[in-house]
Protein backbone atom coordinates (compact mmCIF):
# COMPACT_ATOMS: atom_id res chain seq x y z
CA UNK A 1 0.00 0.00 0.00
CA UNK A 2 2.82 2.39 0.91
CA UNK A 3 4.57 1.74 -2.43
CA UNK A 4 1.32 2.44 -4.29
CA UNK A 5 0.91 5.80 -2.52
CA UNK A 6 4.51 6.75 -3.25
CA UNK A 7 4.05 5.83 -6.92
CA UNK A 8 0.81 7.83 -7.13
CA UNK A 9 2.45 10.93 -5.67
CA UNK A 10 5.40 10.50 -8.06
CA UNK A 11 3.04 10.14 -11.02
CA UNK A 12 1.16 13.31 -10.09
CA UNK A 13 4.39 15.27 -9.74
CA UNK A 14 5.78 13.83 -12.97
CA UNK A 15 2.77 14.57 -15.13
CA UNK A 16 2.29 18.00 -13.59
CA UNK A 17 5.88 18.67 -14.62
CA UNK A 18 5.23 17.36 -18.10
CA UNK A 19 2.35 19.80 -18.58
CA UNK A 20 3.98 22.81 -16.91
CA UNK A 21 4.45 26.00 -18.89
CA UNK A 22 8.04 26.99 -19.61
CA UNK A 23 9.10 30.07 -17.60
CA UNK A 24 10.92 31.56 -20.63
CA UNK A 25 7.69 31.98 -22.62
CA UNK A 26 7.19 35.64 -23.52
CA UNK A 27 4.88 35.52 -26.53
CA UNK A 28 7.61 35.58 -29.16
CA UNK A 29 10.38 33.23 -28.00
CA UNK A 30 10.01 29.69 -29.37
CA UNK A 31 7.76 30.75 -32.29
CA UNK A 32 9.99 33.25 -34.10
CA UNK A 33 13.72 34.10 -34.26
CA UNK A 34 14.81 35.98 -31.12
CA UNK A 35 18.56 35.32 -31.33
CA UNK A 36 20.94 36.18 -34.15
CA UNK A 37 23.78 33.70 -33.50
CA UNK A 38 24.09 30.14 -32.25
CA UNK A 39 26.87 27.98 -30.85
CA UNK A 40 27.47 24.31 -31.63
CA UNK A 41 28.81 21.60 -29.35
CA UNK A 42 29.66 18.10 -30.60
CA UNK A 43 29.80 15.22 -28.13
CA UNK A 44 29.02 11.51 -27.65
CA UNK A 45 25.48 10.92 -26.43
CA UNK A 46 25.49 7.10 -26.25
CA UNK A 47 27.27 3.89 -27.16
CA UNK A 48 25.49 1.26 -29.24
CA UNK A 49 26.11 -2.21 -30.61
CA UNK A 50 27.25 -2.53 -34.21
CA UNK A 51 25.69 -4.99 -36.65
CA UNK A 52 26.19 -8.59 -35.51
CA UNK A 53 26.79 -9.71 -39.11
CA UNK A 54 30.01 -7.67 -39.35
CA UNK A 55 33.35 -9.49 -39.38
CA UNK A 56 34.86 -10.19 -35.91
CA UNK A 57 37.79 -7.93 -36.77
CA UNK A 58 35.51 -4.87 -36.63
CA UNK A 59 34.46 -3.15 -33.35
CA UNK A 60 31.45 -4.48 -31.43
CA UNK A 61 30.25 -1.03 -30.38
CA UNK A 62 30.18 2.49 -31.76
CA UNK A 63 30.11 5.87 -30.04
CA UNK A 64 27.19 7.93 -31.35
CA UNK A 65 27.77 11.68 -31.62
CA UNK A 66 25.43 14.62 -31.84
CA UNK A 67 25.70 18.31 -32.70
CA UNK A 68 23.93 20.50 -30.15
CA UNK A 69 22.97 24.01 -31.28
CA UNK A 70 22.12 26.63 -28.65
CA UNK A 71 21.17 30.30 -28.89
CA UNK A 72 24.25 32.41 -28.19
CA UNK A 73 23.94 34.51 -25.04
CA UNK A 74 20.78 32.78 -23.81
CA UNK A 75 20.05 33.19 -20.09
CA UNK A 76 17.03 30.87 -19.90
CA UNK A 77 17.44 28.13 -17.31
CA UNK A 78 15.24 25.58 -19.14
CA UNK A 79 14.92 25.36 -22.92
CA UNK A 80 12.73 22.95 -24.93
CA UNK A 81 14.71 20.48 -27.02
CA UNK A 82 14.23 19.50 -30.68
CA UNK A 83 16.14 16.34 -31.68
CA UNK A 84 16.50 15.82 -35.44
CA UNK A 85 17.88 13.05 -37.66
CA UNK A 86 19.13 13.27 -41.25
CA UNK A 87 17.94 11.39 -44.33
CA UNK A 88 19.74 8.87 -46.52
CA UNK A 89 17.56 5.72 -46.67
CA UNK A 90 19.25 4.39 -43.51
CA UNK A 91 22.42 3.70 -45.48
CA UNK A 92 23.98 7.16 -45.83
CA UNK A 93 23.80 10.77 -44.64
CA UNK A 94 25.48 12.87 -41.99
CA UNK A 95 24.36 14.83 -38.92
CA UNK A 96 25.61 18.02 -40.55
CA UNK A 97 22.77 17.65 -43.08
CA UNK A 98 20.33 19.05 -40.48
CA UNK A 99 22.43 22.13 -39.71
CA UNK A 100 20.03 24.64 -41.29
CA UNK A 101 17.00 23.25 -39.42
CA UNK A 102 18.92 23.20 -36.15
CA UNK A 103 20.15 26.77 -36.53
CA UNK A 104 16.63 28.01 -37.22
CA UNK A 105 15.27 26.27 -34.13
CA UNK A 106 18.16 27.52 -31.99
CA UNK A 107 17.60 31.11 -33.12
CA UNK A 108 14.03 30.76 -31.86
CA UNK A 109 15.33 29.76 -28.43
CA UNK A 110 15.34 25.96 -28.60
CA UNK A 111 18.17 23.56 -27.90
CA UNK A 112 18.36 21.96 -31.34
CA UNK A 113 20.14 18.67 -31.90
CA UNK A 114 21.26 16.69 -34.93
CA UNK A 115 22.15 13.12 -34.11
CA UNK A 116 24.36 10.49 -35.68
CA UNK A 117 22.57 7.15 -35.75
CA UNK A 118 23.63 3.71 -36.93
CA UNK A 119 23.45 3.19 -40.68
CA UNK A 120 23.23 -0.11 -42.51
CA UNK A 121 26.81 -1.00 -43.58
CA UNK A 122 26.00 -1.81 -47.20
CA UNK A 123 29.64 -1.63 -48.29
CA UNK A 124 30.34 -4.61 -46.03
CA UNK A 125 27.03 -6.48 -46.04
CA UNK A 126 25.71 -5.60 -49.50
CA UNK A 127 22.57 -3.69 -50.43
CA UNK A 128 19.80 -4.24 -47.84
CA UNK A 129 16.45 -5.91 -48.42
CA UNK A 130 13.23 -4.96 -46.63
CA UNK A 131 14.03 -7.12 -43.59
CA UNK A 132 17.47 -5.54 -43.27
CA UNK A 133 16.01 -2.04 -43.46
CA UNK A 134 13.38 -2.77 -40.80
CA UNK A 135 16.28 -3.82 -38.57
CA UNK A 136 18.08 -0.56 -39.40
CA UNK A 137 14.93 1.42 -38.55
CA UNK A 138 14.69 -0.38 -35.20
CA UNK A 139 18.29 0.59 -34.45
CA UNK A 140 17.68 4.21 -35.45
CA UNK A 141 14.60 4.35 -33.20
CA UNK A 142 16.69 3.08 -30.29
CA UNK A 143 19.40 5.64 -31.02
CA UNK A 144 16.97 8.58 -31.16
CA UNK A 145 15.34 7.46 -27.92
CA UNK A 146 18.77 7.31 -26.29
CA UNK A 147 19.31 10.92 -27.38
CA UNK A 148 16.01 11.91 -25.76
CA UNK A 149 17.05 10.14 -22.57
CA UNK A 150 20.47 11.84 -22.69
CA UNK A 151 18.88 15.25 -22.13
CA UNK A 152 16.75 14.03 -19.24
CA UNK A 153 19.81 12.49 -17.62
CA UNK A 154 21.85 15.64 -18.27
CA UNK A 155 19.17 17.86 -16.73
CA UNK A 156 19.08 15.64 -13.64
CA UNK A 157 22.88 15.64 -13.21
CA UNK A 158 25.38 18.16 -14.64
CA UNK A 159 22.71 20.22 -16.46
CA UNK A 160 25.09 21.17 -19.25
CA UNK A 161 22.37 22.13 -21.74
CA UNK A 162 19.66 23.49 -19.41
CA UNK A 163 16.99 21.41 -21.09
CA UNK A 164 13.30 21.69 -20.35
CA UNK A 165 12.76 17.94 -20.14
CA UNK A 166 8.97 18.32 -20.09
CA UNK A 167 9.16 19.55 -23.68
CA UNK A 168 11.32 17.39 -25.94
CA UNK A 169 10.37 17.12 -29.62
CA UNK A 170 11.78 14.84 -32.34
CA UNK A 171 11.89 15.04 -36.10
CA UNK A 172 13.95 14.87 -39.22
CA UNK A 173 14.03 14.55 -42.96
CA UNK A 174 13.28 11.40 -44.98
CA UNK A 175 14.78 8.45 -43.03
CA UNK A 176 15.21 10.78 -40.06
CA UNK A 177 11.51 11.68 -40.19
CA UNK A 178 10.64 7.99 -40.51
CA UNK A 179 12.64 7.40 -37.33
CA UNK A 180 10.92 10.25 -35.48
CA UNK A 181 7.42 9.14 -36.49
CA UNK A 182 8.13 5.67 -35.12
CA UNK A 183 9.61 7.12 -31.93
CA UNK A 184 6.46 9.18 -31.45
CA UNK A 185 3.81 6.61 -32.33
CA UNK A 186 5.07 3.06 -31.76
CA UNK A 187 4.19 1.56 -28.37
CA UNK A 188 3.59 -1.80 -26.73
CA UNK A 189 -0.11 -1.82 -27.65
CA UNK A 190 0.58 -1.89 -31.40
CA UNK A 191 0.29 -5.03 -33.50
CA UNK A 192 3.51 -6.03 -35.27
CA UNK A 193 4.04 -8.51 -38.07
CA UNK A 194 6.46 -11.29 -37.06
CA UNK A 195 9.48 -9.84 -38.88
CA UNK A 196 8.86 -6.37 -37.38
CA UNK A 197 8.53 -7.93 -33.92
CA UNK A 198 11.80 -9.79 -34.51
CA UNK A 199 13.54 -6.56 -35.53
CA UNK A 200 12.50 -4.88 -32.28
CA UNK A 201 13.30 -7.94 -30.16
CA UNK A 202 16.78 -8.22 -31.68
CA UNK A 203 17.48 -4.59 -30.80
CA UNK A 204 16.23 -4.52 -27.23
CA UNK A 205 12.51 -3.95 -27.79
CA UNK A 206 10.76 -0.76 -28.84
CA UNK A 207 12.93 1.32 -26.49
CA UNK A 208 16.13 -0.16 -27.92
CA UNK A 209 19.36 -1.14 -26.18
CA UNK A 210 21.33 2.00 -27.04
CA UNK A 211 23.00 3.75 -24.13
CA UNK A 212 24.18 2.85 -20.65
CA UNK A 213 22.01 1.48 -17.86
CA UNK A 214 21.85 5.00 -16.44
CA UNK A 215 20.66 6.36 -19.78
CA UNK A 216 18.09 3.57 -20.05
CA UNK A 217 16.59 4.51 -16.68
CA UNK A 218 15.12 7.74 -18.09
CA UNK A 219 11.96 8.25 -20.15
CA UNK A 220 12.09 8.57 -23.94
CA UNK A 221 8.64 10.21 -24.18
CA UNK A 222 8.30 13.13 -26.62
CA UNK A 223 5.77 15.95 -27.05
CA UNK A 224 5.59 16.36 -30.83
CA UNK A 225 7.01 15.43 -34.24
CA UNK A 226 8.63 17.52 -37.01
CA UNK A 227 8.15 15.52 -40.19
CA UNK A 228 9.84 16.40 -43.48
CA UNK A 229 8.90 13.83 -46.14
CA UNK A 230 8.64 10.89 -43.79
CA UNK A 231 6.41 7.85 -43.39
CA UNK A 232 5.22 5.22 -40.94
CA UNK A 233 5.09 1.47 -41.50
CA UNK A 234 1.43 1.34 -40.46
CA UNK A 235 -1.01 4.23 -39.94
CA UNK A 236 -2.84 2.13 -37.31
CA UNK A 237 0.11 2.70 -34.97
CA UNK A 238 -1.19 6.25 -34.46
CA UNK A 239 -3.52 5.97 -31.47
CA UNK A 240 -6.20 8.38 -30.34
CA UNK A 241 -4.92 11.49 -28.60
CA UNK A 242 -1.21 10.85 -29.22
CA UNK A 243 1.38 13.58 -29.76
CA UNK A 244 0.94 16.18 -32.54
CA UNK A 245 2.82 16.13 -35.82
CA UNK A 246 3.67 18.97 -38.18
CA UNK A 247 4.50 17.73 -41.66
CA UNK A 248 5.47 18.68 -45.20
CA UNK A 249 5.39 16.28 -48.13
CA UNK A 250 5.52 16.59 -51.91
CA UNK A 251 2.96 14.82 -54.07
CA UNK A 252 5.64 13.86 -56.62
CA UNK A 253 7.89 12.25 -54.00
CA UNK A 254 9.19 8.99 -55.49
CA UNK A 255 11.42 8.10 -52.54
CA UNK A 256 8.98 8.20 -49.63
CA UNK A 257 5.68 8.30 -51.45
CA UNK A 258 3.08 10.90 -50.51
CA UNK A 259 0.46 8.16 -50.10
CA UNK A 260 2.20 4.77 -49.88
CA UNK A 261 4.68 2.50 -51.62
CA UNK A 262 8.13 0.95 -51.43
CA UNK A 263 10.27 3.73 -49.96
CA UNK A 264 13.59 3.98 -51.81
CA UNK A 265 12.47 0.80 -53.58
CA UNK A 266 13.16 -1.24 -50.43
CA UNK A 267 10.45 -1.23 -47.76
CA UNK A 268 6.76 -0.33 -47.63
CA UNK A 269 5.80 2.92 -45.88
CA UNK A 270 2.61 4.90 -45.58
CA UNK A 271 3.35 8.53 -46.39
CA UNK A 272 2.04 11.70 -44.82
CA UNK A 273 -0.81 11.94 -47.31
CA UNK A 274 -2.28 8.89 -45.57
CA UNK A 275 -1.03 9.57 -42.03
CA UNK A 276 -2.42 13.11 -41.78
CA UNK A 277 -6.14 12.38 -42.38
CA UNK A 278 -5.87 9.22 -40.28
CA UNK A 279 -4.33 11.22 -37.42
CA UNK A 280 -7.17 13.74 -37.60
CA UNK A 281 -9.67 10.88 -37.39
CA UNK A 282 -7.86 9.73 -34.22
CA UNK A 283 -8.10 13.20 -32.64
CA UNK A 284 -4.39 13.70 -33.07
CA UNK A 285 -3.28 17.27 -33.76
CA UNK A 286 -1.81 17.32 -37.26
CA UNK A 287 -0.78 19.87 -39.86
CA UNK A 288 0.28 18.90 -43.39
CA UNK A 289 1.83 21.26 -45.92
CA UNK A 290 1.13 19.41 -49.15
CA UNK A 291 3.42 20.57 -51.96
CA UNK A 292 1.70 19.76 -55.24
CA UNK A 293 4.40 18.64 -57.67
CA UNK A 294 7.10 18.69 -55.00
CA UNK A 295 9.63 15.85 -55.04
CA UNK A 296 11.75 14.36 -52.28
CA UNK A 297 14.86 16.54 -52.50
CA UNK A 298 14.83 19.60 -54.74
CA UNK A 299 11.58 21.08 -53.44
CA UNK A 300 13.45 22.13 -50.28
CA UNK A 301 15.83 24.31 -52.30
CA UNK A 302 13.52 25.39 -55.13
CA UNK A 303 12.32 29.00 -55.16
CA UNK A 304 9.01 27.69 -56.52
CA UNK A 305 8.19 26.04 -53.20
CA UNK A 306 10.11 28.33 -50.83
CA UNK A 307 6.93 29.92 -49.50
CA UNK A 308 5.38 26.59 -48.56
CA UNK A 309 8.60 25.26 -47.02
CA UNK A 310 8.91 28.39 -44.90
CA UNK A 311 5.23 28.20 -43.95
CA UNK A 312 5.74 24.63 -42.75
CA UNK A 313 8.64 25.65 -40.52
CA UNK A 314 6.65 28.53 -39.05
CA UNK A 315 3.75 26.17 -38.35
CA UNK A 316 6.18 23.86 -36.49
CA UNK A 317 7.46 26.76 -34.40
CA UNK A 318 3.91 27.89 -33.64
CA UNK A 319 2.81 24.42 -32.56
CA UNK A 320 5.86 23.65 -30.45
CA UNK A 321 5.57 27.07 -28.80
CA UNK A 322 1.91 26.45 -28.01
CA UNK A 323 2.78 23.10 -26.39
CA UNK A 324 5.73 24.54 -24.47
CA UNK A 325 3.92 27.66 -23.32
CA UNK A 326 0.45 26.26 -22.79
CA UNK A 327 -1.11 28.63 -25.29
CA UNK A 328 -3.84 27.92 -27.80
CA UNK A 329 -3.01 30.72 -30.18
CA UNK A 330 -3.40 30.98 -33.95
CA UNK A 331 -4.65 28.41 -36.38
CA UNK A 332 -1.42 26.47 -36.37
CA UNK A 333 -3.03 23.08 -36.87
CA UNK A 334 -6.20 22.03 -38.61
CA UNK A 335 -8.87 19.81 -37.16
CA UNK A 336 -10.81 17.22 -39.09
CA UNK A 337 -13.75 19.62 -39.34
CA UNK A 338 -11.92 22.55 -40.92
CA UNK A 339 -9.37 20.69 -43.04
CA UNK A 340 -11.11 17.83 -44.80
CA UNK A 341 -13.28 18.38 -47.86
CA UNK A 342 -16.84 17.14 -48.08
CA UNK A 343 -17.06 14.94 -51.17
CA UNK A 344 -20.55 13.97 -52.34
CA UNK A 345 -21.41 11.24 -53.08
CA UNK A 346 -18.80 9.02 -51.47
CA UNK A 347 -18.23 6.25 -52.62
CA UNK A 348 -18.23 7.66 -56.15
CA UNK A 349 -19.57 5.93 -59.24
CA UNK A 350 -19.24 8.49 -62.05
CA UNK A 351 -18.85 12.00 -60.63
CA UNK A 352 -18.67 13.95 -57.39
CA UNK A 353 -18.84 17.52 -56.14
CA UNK A 354 -16.94 19.31 -53.38
CA UNK A 355 -18.41 21.51 -50.67
CA UNK A 356 -16.55 23.61 -48.10
CA UNK A 357 -17.40 26.49 -45.78
CA UNK A 358 -14.34 28.73 -45.93
CA UNK A 359 -14.19 31.03 -48.97
CA UNK A 360 -11.36 30.64 -51.46
CA UNK A 361 -8.84 33.46 -51.69
CA UNK A 362 -8.18 32.95 -55.39
CA UNK A 363 -9.21 30.73 -58.29
CA UNK A 364 -8.80 27.09 -57.28
CA UNK A 365 -7.61 23.93 -58.91
CA UNK A 366 -8.37 20.34 -57.93
CA UNK A 367 -5.73 17.60 -58.02
CA UNK A 368 -6.60 13.90 -57.70
CA UNK A 369 -4.01 11.27 -56.69
CA UNK A 370 -4.23 7.50 -56.62
CA UNK A 371 -3.14 5.30 -53.71
CA UNK A 372 0.48 5.32 -54.92
CA UNK A 373 0.58 9.12 -54.91
CA UNK A 374 0.45 9.46 -58.71
CA UNK A 375 -1.53 12.45 -59.98
CA UNK A 376 -4.28 11.08 -62.23
CA UNK A 377 -6.49 14.10 -62.87
CA UNK A 378 -6.46 17.91 -62.59
CA UNK A 379 -9.36 20.36 -62.82
CA UNK A 380 -8.38 23.99 -63.32
CA UNK A 381 -10.55 27.02 -62.51
CA UNK A 382 -12.72 24.95 -60.19
CA UNK A 383 -16.06 26.43 -59.09
CA UNK A 384 -17.71 25.47 -55.82
CA UNK A 385 -20.22 22.66 -56.34
CA UNK A 386 -18.92 21.82 -59.83
CA UNK A 387 -19.25 18.16 -60.81
CA UNK A 388 -15.95 16.35 -61.39
CA UNK A 389 -16.27 13.34 -63.67
CA UNK A 390 -14.13 10.33 -62.66
CA UNK A 391 -15.92 7.46 -64.37
CA UNK A 392 -12.69 6.67 -66.25
CA UNK A 393 -10.75 5.99 -63.03
CA UNK A 394 -10.36 2.38 -61.84
CA UNK A 395 -11.78 1.19 -58.52
CA UNK A 396 -9.72 2.35 -55.54
CA UNK A 397 -9.11 5.06 -52.96
CA UNK A 398 -8.12 8.54 -54.13
CA UNK A 399 -6.89 11.71 -52.45
CA UNK A 400 -8.30 15.09 -53.52
CA UNK A 401 -6.37 18.32 -52.95
CA UNK A 402 -8.05 21.69 -53.40
CA UNK A 403 -5.40 24.31 -54.13
CA UNK A 404 -5.65 28.08 -54.28
CA UNK A 405 -2.96 30.57 -55.24
CA UNK A 406 -1.26 30.26 -51.86
CA UNK A 407 -1.02 26.51 -51.40
CA UNK A 408 -3.13 23.46 -50.63
CA UNK A 409 -6.34 24.76 -49.14
CA UNK A 410 -8.15 21.57 -48.17
CA UNK A 411 -7.91 17.85 -48.75
CA UNK A 412 -10.16 14.84 -48.75
CA UNK A 413 -10.48 11.26 -49.92
CA UNK A 414 -13.04 9.22 -51.85
CA UNK A 415 -13.61 5.63 -52.82
CA UNK A 416 -14.20 4.99 -56.52
CA UNK A 417 -16.66 2.12 -56.99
Amino acid sequence: MEKKIIFTVFAILFFNGINAQNAACDGSRFKQPTFTTVKKTTLVYATAFTYTELPPSLPDTVDLKMDVYEPQGDNAVARPVVILAHGGSFISGDKNDMKTDCERFAKAGYVAVSIQYRLYPFLTLGFPDSTDIIGAVAKAIGDMKAAVRYFRKDAATVNLFKADTAHIFVGGYSAGAVTALHVGYVDETDDFTPFVQTAFDTNGGINGNTGSAANQSYSAAVKGIYNRSGGLYRRSWIDEGEVPMVSIHGTADNTVFYESGLAAGIAYLEGTGILHPYALDQNVDSYLETVVGGDHVSMYTSTQYAGQVNNFFNKALAKFESITCGTSSVTELETAADKLLKITPNPVANAFSITFDTPLLTIASVHIFDAQGKQVQTVLNYSKGQQIVVEHLPTGTYTVLLQNGVGVFKSGRFLKK
